[in-house]
């Protein structure tokens, strides 16, 4: 009785693995392309930063919040020198936690 329920089902089953996995990819891209984002703008903040421009006049450049950039900046002053937008974005995820 368990292997008719299972070809039984089966149609099912494959089908609901499909979705999952679609659900999964559409979540990873869009996971990465939010990393992505957020590293490019990372990686400007740190070459504003190394040219000596306040968090202020940098969120103006970038148009992006004061607050968001002042922690960027907080971030690369501690890492100084190791600027690696990767390493940042990790610390400012675990801040946010």
């Amino acid at each position: 009785m368990c292997e008719a329920l299972k070809e039984l089902f089966a149609d099912d089953f494959k089908e609901s693995e499909l979705k999952g996995r679609n659900a999964g990819r559409i979540e990873g891209r869009i996971e990465g392309r939010t990393e992505g984002a957020a590293s490019k703008i990372i990686e400007l903040v740190i070459k504003k930063h190394q040219k000596g421009y306040t968090a202020e006049d940098t969120a103006d450049m970038l148009e992006e919040p004061v607050s968001r950039i002042q922690q960027i900046y907080d971030v690369i002053e501690k890492s100084s020198p190791d600027y690696d937008a990767e390493t940042i974005y990790k610390q400012l995820c675990e801040k946010e936690e």
